[in-house]
Formats: C-alpha cells, sequence, structure tokens
C-alpha cells in the first residue's frame, strides 16, 4: 500500500540479536519514514503488524510472489464486489489486497528473495489492482452516461502520479515524501466504498462514492504536478 516493493535490497534482515518486534519496528520506521504516515501512530501500529505477519509468513515458506498475486486477485475480486453493488464488502476486500502487497516484501527480504524481476512484478500488480476497483465503478455509474466518466479520470490519475515518481528515480531523483501515493488513494477508496450506500435522494446512485472519487481523482492530479516540480528541481541539480 505505501509502494512497499519485496525486492528492495535495503531492508534486510538485522542481526539475530534483536527481537521479532524489534526488527518489525525497525522496518516500520523505516518504511514510513519516508511518506507522509510517519507522524500517525496508527499507522505504524498497523504497518507493524503486518510486519509481523509477514515475517512469520516467512517462516513458514510462504513465498512473496505468492503474496503479489493474491493481491492481484484479491483486487479483481474487490472490482467485482464494486459492479455488482457489494461496496462495503469491496471495502474489506481492497484493505486485504493492500495487507498482502505490505506482506510481500516483508516476506522477500527475510527469505531472501530479492530480485529485479520481482520488483518488476511488484510495481506491474500495483498499477493493475489500483484500476480494478475503479474499473467496477465505471460499471456502476455506466448507465448514467457522463458520470462514468470520474472513476476512469480517477484511474488514470491514480497512473499518472505512480508513473512520475517511478520514473524520476529511475532518471536518478531521490523525491520527497509527496501526498497521493498509493497508501493515501486506497484510503480514500476504502472510506468512499464505506460511505456508498448511503442515498441522499437525488438520482444518483452512491453519491459519496462518487465524491469521494471525485476527490481522490483530483488530489491525485494535484499530487502528479508536485512531484514533477519536484523531480524537476531533483534532476536539474543532478544535471549540474
Amino acid at each position: 500500500m505505501l509502494d512497499v516493493v519485496h525486492e528492495q535490497p535495503t531492508e534486510g534482515l538485522s542481526p539475530p540479536d534483536l527481537s521479532v518486534f524489534e526488527e518489525a519496528r525497525r522496518i516500520t520506521d523505516s518504511r514510513l519514514g519516508t511518506t507522509v504516515w510517519k507522524r500517525l501512530f496508527i499507522a505504524h501500529y498497523i504497518y507493524r503488524g503486518s510486519v509481523l505477519l509477514g515475517l512469520s509468513l516467512a517462516r513458514l515458506g510462504v513465498t512473496p510472489n505468492a503474496l503479489t498475486y493474491t493481491s492481484l486477485g484479491l483486487a479483481a475480486g474487490a472490482g467485482l464486489a464494486i459492479g455488482f453493488g457489494h461496496f462495503q464488502l469491496a471495502a474489506l476486500v481492497i484493505i486485504a489486497s493492500g495487507i498482502c502487497d505490505i506482506l510481500d516484501g516483508v516476506v522477500a527480504r527475510a527469505s531472501g528473495r530479492i530480485s529485479r524481476y520481482g520488483a518488476l512484478l511488484d510495481s506491474s500488480v500495483d498499477r493493475l489492482s489500483d484500476g480494478l476497483p475503479l474499473l467496477g465503478m465505471i460499471v456502476v455509474y455506466s448507465a448514467q452516461s457522463w458520470i462514468a466518466v470520474i472513476p476512469a479520470a480517477a484511474m488514470l490519475a491514480g497512473l499518472a502520479v505512480s508513473y512520475v515518481r517511478a520514473r524520476a528515480e529511475s532518471l536518478g531523483a531521490s523525491l520527497p515524501p509527496l501526498f497521493m501515493r498509493r497508501s493515501e488513494r486506497l484510503v480514500i477508496l476504502v472510506l468512499s466504498l464505506l460511505f456508498a450506500p448511503i442515498s441522499l435522494g437525488i438520482g444518483i446512485p452512491s453519491p459519496f462514492l462518487l465524491l469521494g472519487v471525485s476527490a481522490m481523482g483530483m488530489l491525485a492530479i494535484v499530487g502528479t504536478v508536485f512531484a514533477l516540480r519536484a523531480a524537476r528541481t531533483e534532476l536539474d541539480a543532478v544535471g549540474e
């Protein structure tokens, strides 16, 4: 959820004299320390719990790619649930998908299965997992004419902010912890789905869902602009 890929070699297991809880705290502080969640204690507790689970799964022999594919399967299931109008169920499935996305990185580092292909697979699956729930929303609003454009635009905006960050970093830029990364988008999406069943009697199905997705799309566009500006500053400095 936090763009944690299971192939980054910077998070290797610490020496064996550290307890598993200290190891989980170290990894959590390292990963969240470069995001907008670094000062939110509940985010640290949730992520630390996921890390503890990931370390346990690694010891049981679970592979990181199995978790990556599970994350994709759950995202597809969430898209289907949304398409059939089961919004709150879809919110829970998206949460499960995001947890699997965290776990695959922890398991890869704990089991020593870090690879460049794994990084590519993880990033590719993340983009698909981002789009599948929004594809379900396009189906929901397809009978409402132009309204279906809103989740489609939000999908494109989410892809844009992820691409700009990934491409900038591949060119040598080190971007600051900007907002509207994958984790922030998923939080907005889950909250929108949880409130989706509320009807305001205005003739538009699930207005809170539409409002949340609209906000997510607009914020993602703003996040893309900020990422581009930060990348330009960094790349100009590198070029010098």
